[in-house]
């Protein structure tokens, strides 16, 4: 039924965004959220500063890694990371109403 109405990425994107603390730890999460889930297997995370994201680019290979055990393999395939303001899916402490 996911798939046929095609919600399934939204099923991973909500899995994703709720063990995102897990996924990178308490101190990158407060500075990192996830931002976007493509179709692809494109996973958009938004750093709050270049430095974060230059951190976060440096632990790609261990981000995949970690999203795998959570979200099951090959589900996401790439990170692309970007500073910004990182408001994650619409919600979290940086959301704004």
């Amino acid at each position: 039924m996911l798939r046929s109405r095609g919600w399934q990425q939204r099923l991973v994107a909500a899995r994703l965004v709720a063990r995102w603390s897990e996924v990178v730890g308490p101190a990158v999460a407060n500075h990192c959220q996830p931002r976007r889930l493509e179709d692809d297997g494109t996973l958009t995370v938004v750093a709050d500063s270049a430095a974060w994201a230059t951190q976060l680019s440096y632990l790609q290979a261990t981000l995949l890694e970690r999203v795998a055990a959570i979200v099951g393999p090959r589900v996401v395939k790439q990170v692309r990371v970007r500073a910004g303001a990182a408001a994650g899916f619409g919600r979290g402490a940086r959301a704004k109403p």
